[in-house]
């Protein structure tokens, strides 16, 4: 009991002194799926490359306008991208590379960005089957943090632009895309 008055003493003590305590929260796997996104058909046969955009709201990972609260949030990372088939195509193994980025469009109505993030860069090598789910090899994490920064047009949207290269299929398809991010708060 002695230990217990202690502490609450000592934390009464700092209370008086005007600290506060620093709040730490990590959050090592916030999910963000988005499902269904449209893959066009291959523009030729033989090898060719494909690219198609998502987007997904940044408010999920903490985004904010207020600037006092935006800055307390120090790291944010993506982890894992991952496809996976729906539909008629069942395995990837097609896809000989993948080339993704991100980025903060500067309006509604323009694709140009003063935020821009590599997030992937694979090229395949051997033979091995892939299956319907492809999770892309990332060598380490990829900071995202910039695209969180308020901008002069203040989006909460971030766009993704996957660019895929192979044997694609001749016909469109859809994938649904998940990516696991991990945030970092400090107050």
């Amino acid at each position: 009991m002695g230990h217990l008055s202690a502490c609450a003493f000592s934390l009464g003590l700092l209370a008086a002194a005007g600290c506060s305590p620093i709040v730490d929260a990590n959050f090592s796997e916030i999910e963000v799926t988005r499902p269904d996104i449209s893959v066009p058909a291959s523009p030729s046969t033989g090898s060719s490359s494909v690219m198609f955009p998502f987007s997904f709201d940044s408010t999920q990972l903490g985004a904010n306008a207020n600037l006092a609260a935006q800055s307390q949030i120090v790291s944010v990372e993506l982890r894992r991208l991952s496809l996976t088939a729906k539909g008629a195509v069942t395995d990837l193994s097609f896809i000989h590379t993948l080339h993704a980025f991100a980025f903060v469009p500067m309006s509604k109505t323009t694709s140009q960005s003063t935020h821009q993030v590599e997030i992937a860069d694979y090229v395949r090598h051997g033979d091995a089957p892939v299956g319907a789910t492809f999770s892309v090899p990332l060598p380490e994490p990829v900071d995202i943090l910039p695209l969180l920064q308020p901008g002069l047009a203040d989006q909460r949207k971030i766009t993704v632009v996957v660019n895929l290269g192979g044997q694609l299929p001749s016909q469109g398809w859809t994938t649904d895309v998940s990516m696991s991010i991990a945030v970092e708060i400090r107050q």
